[in-house]
């Protein structure tokens, strides 16, 4: 039999050319991929952006590869609370500044024993010369102190701290903390102790892998496993079509024409998504904090996630991780295009002009930039809407313009400040750096007392709140889709330890 894609079907792989290329060849039909084994699961991809090095890589589809490929000593459920992965477990002395931490007795794909060389190792890489494109966990563990750490034995290893600080188990959950072999340095064919072994990748097409029949936490249920990278539409189309079998990240207008297919499961995650503008801090006009606070008054969240995000989202009040440990419940802040002139009067700023660099990377991305447009010129403000190169936007908003865009699944809120907001944070979009917000972050990580860390944190947030770079505007739920030709999917928040694992997933 002979399947023929419709014209649509068509355009929307044309988008998503990994899939063209690689899911229509392989069959037609529900169960063109489960019949060989294979399980196929479409990301919004980014091109020539993409990557599969876990100390710099950092866009979801990257981090979908790595969980297969590789393990970290801990990672975060969805309350953003550590878990132990290949770490068994981990102990502070008493003024936090030595962890003893037990190792998995666990091997890499090649057949070689992990040891606590390797987790000494992927630290000194981390911390190592700064490459091309920063270690992303370079800040989260600049605390460690490798002179003094070693290693007890092949599974103890004896982690030194520079400075006390009782929530280590979060540096060690975070991006960029996957641990790679001793002496690793050519991650084009990666070799890992995860749940699959690692055949091909290129960049904004495709990644395969097979099962890993020695993984320390169960072999794999299925054979082998692709990830494509893929536009919205043809993600849609694809899963509904039985081309792929899982679909991550999808609008609510794709996830709505879905409820009611057949043979389709649709999972949708609230507090999953944070949309934001960030403002770069170090250049005008955004280096006047009266400014900074006049933007936080131009941004109507409410219209936004109504009209943007489709209102499939609540309103954010610039305070990063609400409903996780350490949030900040401060007051909303609220459109107000009189406190907006009243401020930038105070700054002494007139007929202010500034880009907005964004990009279609993300679904309600170009449609709440020219809205937010509309709101600011209620205010008097001049906002040019900027489009970029969805292939290169995230790599090019940390480096350039002034106002930019973003999305960030949940992270643990100490990581949030410490990879994006202390002086010299590898993520640092807003290129904030504020000595007493740098000094409230060391006396946290250095209190053992819970309510006193969360007061400190609570601090952190009313700067942020008052001056700060980044307007939080909506968080919105989390789709994803799976043929129901399978089951036991991932239906987590991103950035957890559940979210896009596929070892357990089986065939029904």
């Amino acid at each position: 039999m002979r399947c023929t894609p419709s014209r649509q079907s068509r355009r929307s792989f044309l988008i998503g050319s990994a899939l063209a290329a690689g899911a229509l060849a392989a069959g037609c039909g529900r169960g063109s991929t489960s019949d060989t084994g294979t399980f196929t699961a479409a990301f919004q991809g980014s091109g020539a952006g993409e990557g599969i090095d876990p100390g710099v890589n950092t866009l979801f589809i990257d981090e979908a590869r790595m969980k297969a490929v590789y393990d970290g000593l801990f990672e975060v459920d969805g309350s953003m609370t550590p878990i132990p992965r290949l770490a068994e477990s981990a102990e502070p002395d008493a003024d936090g500044t030595r962890w003893r931490i037990a190792l998995r007795d666990a091997a890499w794909h090649d057949g070689k024993k992990f040891t606590a060389r390797d987790v000494l190792y992927t630290f000194s890489r981390v911390l190592g010369p700064a490459q091309q494109r920063p270690f992303i966990a370079a800040t989260s563990l600049d605390q460690v102190d490798l002179s003094a750490s070693r290693a007890v034995d092949d599974r103890t290893v004896e982690i030194v701290l520079k400075r006390p600080s009782f929530e280590f188990l979060i540096a060690l959950s975070v991006y960029g903390t996957k641990i790679v072999q001793d002496g690793a340095a050519d991650f084009t064919r990666p070799v890992g102790t995860g749940p699959f072994v690692f055949d091909s990748f290129e960049a904004g097409r495709q990644f395969t892998a097979h099962r890993n029949e020695h993984y320390w936490d169960g072999a794999p249920n299925i054979r082998q496993l692709r990830i494509v990278s893929a536009e919205a539409d043809a993600r849609v189309n694809a899963v509904r079509s039985g081309e792929i079998d899982y679909a991550d990240n999808l609008t609510p207008s794709a996830a709505r024409t879905l409820t009611a297919g057949s043979g389709v499961t649709l999972v949708s995650t609230p507090g999953s998504g944070i949309y934001f503008f960030a403002m770069k801090t170090d250049r005008p006009p955004f280096d006047n904090p009266d400014v900074r606070r006049a933007v936080m008054r131009m941004v109507d969240r409410a219209e936004l996630v109504k009209v943007a995000l489709e209102g499939q989202a609540e309103v954010s009040n610039d305070v990063f991780g609400k409903g996780y440990q350490y949030y900040a419940d401060l007051p909303q802040h609220e459109y107000d295009p009189d406190e907006v002139g009243r401020l930038l009067r105070r700054a002494g700023v007139r007929d202010l002009t500034f880009d907005l660099f964004t990009a279609p990377v993300a679904y309600g991305f170009v449609e709440a930039a020219r809205l937010f447009a509309d709101q600011a010129a209620v205010c008097g403000v001049k906002v040019n809407v900027v489009l970029g190169s969805k292939d290169s936007y995230y790599t090019d908003a940390l480096r350039t313009g002034h106002l930019t865009m973003g999305q960030s699944g949940p992270l643990p809120i100490p990581n949030h400040f410490a990879s994006r907001l202390l002086t010299g944070s590898p993520q640092n979009r807003t290129k904030w750096s504020d000595p007493r917000f740098d000094a409230l972050y060391t006396t946290a990580q250095a209190t053992p007392d819970p309510q006193r860390r969360a007061a400190l944190y609570r601090d952190m947030h009313e700067i942020l709140h008052d001056r700060g770079g980044f307007v939080f505007f909506g968080t919105t739920h989390w789709n994803s889709a799976a043929r129901d030709t399978f089951q036991q999917l991932p239906a987590a928040v991103p950035n957890s330890h559940d979210w896009a694992r596929f070892d357990a997933v089986a065939p029904r």
